[in-house]
């Protein structure tokens, strides 16, 4: 210890207290430092734990990853039948519905001007249940003036008493319907073996080697419904064809595609 009397120091001593200090200062220094120098830690000092509780997380469960692929599947599934329900309705939505044609009716006044008494819309006594399809033997026609020219040339060749066509309605190529007798009389049929009194409705045409149009085919179609509609037809009613010599086999065949064909001919024997 560097202790002296300060009152009685002079220079030499002064300079031996300040050596003292100096050394005093520097072991002090030295002790510090050696006590905050850390110990060297070990790696199994630092982690302790790891070799306690060993690290599993690389290793998956089988069966989680079976549920978690399933699921997802199942998710993906019902997003696609989603978008594939909301394309169908969408489709639906946009797809129009069908557009009926109506029927095309030229009446008796249109293309007869000596007979203009003759309409297709009065009522009819009662509702009949046959129509007979017949072909009128002649050329075709595709328009109302050529159609006119033909009608009037054929009720000019009518010999019969009336002197008119004997047909209730006549179907163009093009798909009109033209009224004749209408509704309001039918053809009585002559022999006890005929099928029970109808409509008689003509093709204009020949079909005995060609079948009709399609416009000829809808129009029918659409005058049989109106007919219905109308309440001049039962709803039950049938369609006969006649079997004859000169037999229309192509319209036939063309009507043997409705509901209400019948197998026998209206004019049986």
């Amino acid at each position: 210890m560097c202790i002296m009397d300060l009152k009685n120091i002079n220079c030499e001593e002064l300079t031996h207290l300040d050596k003292c200090f100096t050394d005093h200062e520097t072991r002090h220094n030295t002790n510090h430092t050696e006590e905050e120098t850390p110990t060297p830690v070990t790696s199994e000092e630092t982690t302790p734990l790891l070799h306690r509780f060993p690290h599993t997380g690389s290793e998956r469960n089988p069966v989680t990853t079976v549920i978690v692929s399933l699921l997802l599947v199942i998710l993906i599934g019902g997003v696609i039948i989603g978008i594939y329900l909301l394309i169908l309705q969408n489709n639906s939505e946009n797809i129009l519905p069908p557009i009926e044609r109506p029927l095309q009716l030229v009446s008796r006044s249109q293309w007869d001007t000596s007979d203009g008494d003759q309409s297709a819309l009065r009522s009819f006594p009662y509702r009949l249940r046959a129509v007979t399809v017949v072909q009128t033997g002649t050329e075709r026609c595709n328009s109302t003036e050529s159609c006119t020219k033909l009608l009037l040339e054929m009720q000019a060749n009518v010999t019969s008493v009336n002197a008119t066509l004997p047909y209730n309605f006549l179907i163009s190529s093009n798909g009109q319907t033209y009224e004749a007798l209408g509704w309001l009389k039918c053809i009585p049929q002559a022999t006890k073996n005929t099928m029970p009194t109808g409509l008689l409705l003509a093709f204009i045409g020949n079909f005995t080697e060609t079948p009709p149009t399609r416009p000829q085919v809808q129009e029918a179609k659409n005058f049989f419904d109106t007919s219905v509609s109308q309440q001049y037809l039962h709803p039950s009613y049938r369609i006969f064809g006649k079997n004859k010599n000169d037999t229309p086999t192509h319209l036939i065949d063309s009507l043997k595609t409705f509901p209400q064909w019948s197998s026998e001919f209206s004019d049986k024997n």
